[in-house]
């Protein structure tokens, strides 16, 4: 669902930026009275874990022409409490813009609200709202899979205003609206099932990691469990993605192209020269565009691009915590 910067005008583009840069802003200020030592090393392993599974498109049920991919913020708030799981996956979106081009630059704003602090704080709430303080029994699933859903819709309900809002349209805003909701629909579904998976599994070796402690019995140390996150982002990042569909993502499918419909015609319109220019900028510096080496179509780049990928989001979200956990001890200290 990462935006592109053709989706944008220049001032909905800039306002979006601060908008998203000033909710961070806050975010981070939160995250200072909340972080403790022991979060950084799963705040980093879980940042790894969802880029390596983002990259990892799948085949849309009954949509043979398109494919959709797991975003993760709501697994991230699940865990880690929506303040640390927004730092997180805004480092992720960050990380896939800047050395991957995966999303517009100029869409950059957009993407950390829509795919980063709007699906962590409302699938966080929903969450909390429909287990009601359990710890145990169908609940927990239920309320992953039901947040799931609903935070993938509202952040894909963005997308068509922040289009409709950029005058970039050129179809009515209804047709696109409900074409991004269907489709997000089925990655919601196939999204929530990924993470109901990740919270069994954790609830079944080491329980008391996940923020509101899941009932079950410690049945593995930390150190292992995380090493486990390791091997299956290692997995995901180096493996699966070779097998990744290669159809156009839900949002793409929507606006730009359908293979399954060679009549299709783009429904957007935006010959903006910032637009253009912040593409060819984009397309020229970024160091490993769709994941890849410019040029190259050999399949063992992708796997490269996904395991660096992997570490240095890693590596981000681990300088970002270990900063903020610093200030923490200083204002502290000074207190």
């Amino acid at each position: 669902m990462h935006m592109a910067n053709e989706l944008l005008s220049v001032p909905v583009a800039a306002g979006t930026l601060a908008v998203a840069a000033g909710g961070v802003g806050l975010i981070c200020r939160k995250v200072r009275q909340v972080i403790s030592s022991d979060k950084l090393p799963l705040m980093g392993i879980l940042g790894a874990f969802v880029f390596a599974a983002q990259m990892v498109n799948f085949q849309l049920p009954a949509m043979p022409g398109t494919s959709g991919h797991m975003v993760g913020a709501v697994l991230l708030a699940i865990v880690l409490g929506p303040h640390l799981a927004a730092v997180v996956i805004s480092s992720v979106v960050i990380v896939q813009c800047l050395i991957f081009q995966d999303g517009g630059l100029l869409a950059l704003g957009c993407n950390i609200i829509n795919m980063g602090l709007v699906p962590c704080y409302v699938g966080y709430f929903l969450y909390r709202i429909v287990t009601a303080g359990r710890s145990s029994g169908l609940r927990i699933y239920v309320g992953a899979m039901l947040a799931c859903v609903v935070a993938l819709e509202v952040g894909a309900i963005l997308v068509p205003i922040e289009a409709a809002l950029s005058g970039v349209l050129a179809v009515p805003f209804s047709t696109f609206l409900l074409t991004m909701v269907g489709v997000h629909f089925l990655v919601g579904l196939v999204e929530g099932l990924i993470t109901v998976a990740v919270l069994a599994y954790l609830q079944q070796v080491r329980p008391d990691l996940v923020l509101d402690a899941l009932s079950g019995r410690v049945r593995l140390s930390k150190k292992t469990v995380l090493w486990t996150l390791v091997v299956f982002t290692i997995i995901a990042a180096a493996g699966l993605s070779l097998l990744a569909s290669g159809m156009p993502d839900g949002l793409e499918w929507s606006y730009l192209e359908r293979p399954d419909q060679p009549d299709f015609k783009p429904i957007i319109s935006n010959e903006n020269p910032t637009i253009s220019a912040a593409d060819e900028l984009q397309t020229k510096y970024t160091p490993l565009p769709d994941y890849s080496v410019r040029g190259s179509k050999a399949a063992g780049w992708t796997s490269f691009a996904g395991i660096v990928g992997s570490a240095l989001t890693m590596a981000v979200i681990w300088t970002l915590a270990s900063l903020l956990r610093r200030r923490q001890l200083k204002c502290t200290t000074h207190t």
